[in-house]
């Protein structure tokens, strides 16, 4: 086999990836990243203009102290690139008080000594009159979240990483992961790619690029819709926060769906998270079937109910994909059947806001084997059992 041509060859430059290609870059690590597409497209999970990040974490506590590293990390992204990569609008939850979005959050928020705000529905009416909502609705307000501009983003990693000294491969796809412990590898359409270590974040492709993992991924549709309101103003970071609101459904299933303030003065937007049905599986090399009227109308009926301020219907729509895991946690680390290789993937359509801590750990793992992250919750082995059981 060739020599290596790196130290570190990264695979996929979407959220992750240019994470990690930054924080190797940056230690002057001789590092190269392959992307099948270009930086910032739109075939993956890491485009739509916006991703919501926040500090409480209604989905368990474990994720607080890395969103809080995570938080720095954006910011110290933002100062190398001279550019603008987040706002911060505030968050706020809306649902029943023991719904798991809000319990979650005031959880997570006692455990780690969060400032935060209990609001009724008087208050949640008083201070954000966009939202119209039912007396039993309360809200969890928290100062520590925003909007990221993801596209913008991962330009600006590989923007810093090869301003750093960084390789970029673009517009080949990787067809083979060839595992070692010295000299692992991987083939492109016409040649052999050989690094000292691989790190692997290829989001939806993960599956099909490292097959003899089992895992137990889904990947499954979502669709982002943008409204028109007549007043932009009234939505703009400054007076209308990042939202997630959750519906009990009537036993038939978890609901939610979220919304981010206009971060072009004309749109906003408005998604599914969690919905009955919604989960429709896609093929990552075919892409997910474009947004149609089905979608547009489940959207437009939450918005027309719960914002009204926004408009008849979208303006636009657009598809992405999300990666499952079963417990929706992500899976990152070294597995002991692919040596030479560091994981990264399953991030479950919670994943962005993590990116610039998970190329940091990511980093860690390529160099030295091991992170001083608390990285336990996501560990690639932790399906293992279920794959035996299938066999």
């Amino acid at each position: 086999m060739s020599a290596p041509v790196a130290d570190v060859i990264v695979v996929g430059l979407g959220a992750m990836g240019s994470g990690a290609l930054w924080r190797l870059a940056r230690r002057g690590v001789e590092v190269l990243g392959v992307e099948q597409f270009a930086p910032g497209h739109d075939r993956g999970s890491s485009h739509g203009q916006s991703r919501i990040i926040r500090t409480a974490y209604s989905e368990g506590g474990g994720y607080v102290g890395l969103a809080q590293r995570a938080w720095r990390l954006w910011e110290e992204l933002e100062g190398e690139a001279g550019e603008t990569l987040l706002e911060r609008s505030g968050g706020l939850l809306l649902g029943d008080a023991d719904s798991p979005w809000i319990s979650g959050a005031r959880r997570s928020a006692a455990a780690h000594h969060l400032a935060h705000e209990l609001l009724s529905a008087g208050e949640i009416r008083e201070r954000f009159p966009q939202h119209r909502l039912t007396d039993p609705t309360v809200g969890f307000y928290e100062r520590d979240a925003g909007v990221l501009r993801p596209e913008r983003a991962v330009r600006a990693a590989v923007a810093v990483a090869t301003a750093a000294g960084a390789g970029v491969v673009e517009g080949q796809a990787v067809r083979e992961i060839l595992p070692d412990p010295e000299r692992p590898a991987v083939r492109l359409d016409d040649r052999i790619l050989v690094a000292r270590q691989l790190v692997v974040s290829v989001g939806a492709w993960l599956p099909r690029l490292l097959p003899d993992l089992e895992l137990p991924l889904r990947v499954v549709r979502r669709v982002q819709t943008w409204f028109e309101p007549p007043s932009p103003a009234e939505f703009a970071p400054d007076r209308f926060p990042i939202f997630i609101r959750s519906d009990d459904g009537g036993g038939d299933g978890e609901r939610s769906w979220y919304g981010c303030p206009t971060m072009d003065g004309t749109t906003v937007k408005a998604a599914l998270h969690e919905w009955p049905g919604l989960d429709e599986p896609v093929d990552p090399a075919a892409g997910p079937r474009p947004p149609d009227e089905t979608d547009a109308k489940r959207v437009a009926a939450l918005v027309e109910e719960g914002l009204p301020g926004l408009g008849p219907g979208p303006s636009r729509m657009q598809a992405c994909m999300y990666t499952l895991t079963p417990d929706l946690d992500f899976i990152v680390g070294r597995r002991r059947d692919l040596p030479g290789i560091t994981v990264l993937g399953g991030f479950s359509g919670h994943g962005f806001k993590f990116a610039p801590l998970m190329g940091e750990v990511a980093a860690q793992l390529a160099l030295t084997g091991a992170t001083d992250q608390p990285i336990d919750l996501f560990d690639p082995h932790r399906f293992d059992a279920r794959a035996a059981e299938r066999s």
